[in-house]
């Protein structure tokens, strides 16, 4: 893969002391769930306009976890079935899923991306191989996010 959703939806794990510190009106600070959850995913990314500005969309996930995950899966198109499919792959092994994300960054090449959280640092070998060996998928990549930042795994 040249490209990869990390280029185009950044994502970060914050402890909510963190998420605290940023002074959110209080409201807010009650629907995101602060004294429930130790955890936040925060993931941007650019919206391209064509009449007016250009802005940037920012989502913040609760996570009962330390660690969220990206699957990344390459395709010639999103198909309903394999996005479905990879879904219920996840819930099977158990991950709390977050949110899905995609796009095509030419006629017969996109890419969707399901970031997940679990407690446990994990090798996902099977899981990996379980996504490859559906149709239409050309590669498949595991990124896992902490509150230090980002790798591939």
């Amino acid at each position: 893969m040249d490209t990869h959703i990390l280029d185009y939806f950044n994502g970060k794990l914050y402890h909510k002391e963190t998420i605290k510190n940023w002074q959110l009106p209080p409201f807010l600070e009650e629907q995101l769930g602060l004294d429930e959850y130790e955890y936040f995913f925060l993931t941007t990314s650019t919206e391209q306009e064509k009449y007016g500005n250009d802005h940037i969309h920012i989502s913040l996930f609760p996570t009962k976890y330390d660690l969220v995950y990206l699957l990344e899966v390459e395709t010639s198109t999103i198909l309903p079935k394999l996005l479905h499919d990879s879904l219920n792959l996840i819930k099977q092994a158990g991950k709390d899923i977050i949110t899905s994300t995609g796009f095509c960054s030419s006629e017969n090449l996109c890419y969707f991306g399901i970031f997940f959280s679990s407690k446990n640092v994990e090798q996902f070998d099977n899981l990996l191989d379980q996504i490859k060996k559906l149709k239409n998928v050309h590669d498949a990549l595991v990124f896992q996010y902490s509150c230090e930042g980002c790798k591939q795994i």
